[in-house]
């Protein structure tokens, strides 16, 4: 292959992949989120799984979530005042100041939960009816090495730029 032949390859690669990396976070997702919107999921996702969805009196402090999510607490108190406002969870602080402020689902974030994981379960059998779990999963698994390169090729960019402006 010719060098320009190449580099018309590479970037017509990298112009499907970029394509694709935008059109995840598109309008059909919003479709499928249907009974709350991807980020509150995604957020009370991960505090489901620390939870346990159904567990309602469980409770985590948000320290603890900073640290989960590697987000500061002032980012983390803006979510979770977010998701409070929706009536997703309950924001309460210790009686005793001791450890701070934490949260607990509320019946309503549970109930949203429970529908919208119903959904996607119905939404991602379809998908793997159609395509087999073990092509579904090879194609997540590199997806997800293609996503770290990215992120290290990315940071590698940043560190030259830091590089060039210090010089």
């Amino acid at each position: 292959m010719t060098d320009q032949l190449q580099q018309d390859d590479l970037m017509a690669l990298g112009n499907r992949l970029m394509h694709l990396r935008y059109s995840i976070d598109s309008d059909h997702l919003g479709l499928v989120f249907s009974e709350i919107t991807l980020p509150d999921y995604m957020i009370l996702l991960r505090f489901a799984r620390r939870m346990g969805i159904y567990k309602l009196e469980t409770k985590i402090y948000l320290k603890e979530i900073c640290a989960e999510l590697n987000l500061p607490m002032t980012r983390v108190s803006k979510m979770v005042q977010n998701l409070q406002n929706k009536g997703y969870v309950y924001w309460q602080h210790d009686e005793d100041g001791s450890e701070g402020t934490y949260i607990y689902l509320s019946e309503n974030g549970a109930e949203k939960m429970r529908l919208q994981q119903k959904i996607l379960e119905e939404y991602f059998s379809r998908i793997v009816d159609r395509i087999g779990y073990e092509k579904v999963s090879q194609v997540l698994d590199m997806m997800e090495r293609l996503e770290n390169v990215m992120e290290e090729e990315a940071e590698n960019l940043r560190g030259a730029a830091e590089a060039e402006e210090a010089s």
